[in-house]
């Protein structure tokens, strides 16, 4: 799959931090990528490129600030069995964070976060989407590993941006939570 035509990247500059923003504009309503990316949280698997399942993280049972889920547990290809946790989330802004931590994201990863906001597009139709994927490194073998890790969230934030925008473009998709898309 393609990344995101109109695509911006931005890179944070802290010596033990990497943050990539990937930005594009998506052909539908931000009130439905908003029910997609916070409503059907628990549903990534059925539009997101290499995981493989999700479902309710057992560990956050209740939503996190007015959110339907306070995580999710999904299995991804080359990371495994991820513990997803919702840590912001403000749906008058259209902004949610979760953290990300899996047993296969290296040693030297001290936290992962992501970090999705939606705004409105040129109209009714179209949303602005942005998706910041931060890591923070430690130790020597942080700031060594940075450079593989870079490598790998400036990847990650285009191509799961580029996956939500296809499925939330996909014209006769139904949203999990029951309604049509708009």
């Amino acid at each position: 799959m393609s990344h995101a035509t109109n695509n911006t990247e931005a890179a944070a500059t802290s010596k033990n931090l990497v943050s990539r923003t990937a930005t594009d504009t998506v052909a539908a309503s931000p009130a439905t990528v908003w029910q997609i990316l916070s409503d059907d949280f628990l549903e990534i698997s059925t539009w997101a490129g290499g995981v493989r399942s999700s479902k309710a993280n057992p560990a956050t049972p209740t939503g996190f600030n007015g959110s339907r889920h306070g995580g999710r547990v999904c299995d991804v290809d080359g990371i495994g069995i991820t513990d997803e946790r919702i840590v912001a989330f403000d749906p008058s802004q259209r902004t949610l964070t979760y953290t990300v931590s899996a047993k296969k994201i290296p040693f030297f990863v001290e936290s992962m976060t992501s970090s999705w906001s939606v705004l409105p597009g040129a109209d009714d139709s179209h949303a602005s989407v942005s998706l910041t994927v931060t890591a923070t490194t430690k130790g020597l073998f942080g700031r060594v590993g940075k450079i593989p890790l870079t490598k790998m969230i400036s990847g990650a934030a285009p191509g799961l941006l580029a996956d939500l925008k296809t499925w939330a473009e996909t014209p006769d998709r139904t949203t999990l939570s029951g309604s049509a898309a708009s």
